[in-house]
């Protein structure tokens, strides 16, 4: 029988090596959870907010801040060329439109005409707004 199981260890092919893969690029780290210290209520800075972004990408504070001014540019630009940004799972940002109408003098009672104009608009996603409804 020892004979029989040499015969068959030595029928078996050399084990051929595997090609060498090419080097994958590094993929991204999985996103940090975001650590706030904002309580409810309380105003947070632009300051505060940029010192966040910095440690949430582990970088430095001035290029957190060239990072979120760019983004910040970017988004300005698409919004005044009349576009819709959606940004993320929070909302979307647009300017609406408002038509011209007639309205009251809330002292003296007498109609006031009140000029078209333009507002930043501001709408949730439905995401977000499930989450604040929690």
């Amino acid at each position: 029988m020892a004979k029989k199981v040499v015969k068959k260890a030595a029928k078996k092919a050399p084990a051929k090596k595997a090609p060498a893969k090419k080097a994958k690029k590094a993929a991204a780290p999985a996103p940090k959870a975001v650590k706030v210290t904002a309580t409810a209520g309380k105003t947070v800075t632009a300051s505060a907010l940029l010192q966040t972004v910095a440690d949430h990408l582990g970088v430095k504070k001035s290029e957190a801040k060239a990072l979120t001014e760019g983004y910040l540019d970017v988004v300005k630009a698409y919004v005044m060329k009349g576009a819709k940004v959606k940004i993320g799972d929070i909302g979307m940002i647009m300017i609406r439109a408002r038509k011209a109408r007639m309205g009251r003098n809330p002292q003296t009672g007498e109609p006031v005409k009140i000029k078209a104009s333009k507002k930043l608009a501001f709408r949730q996603s439905a995401v977000m707004k499930a989450a604040v409804a929690r």
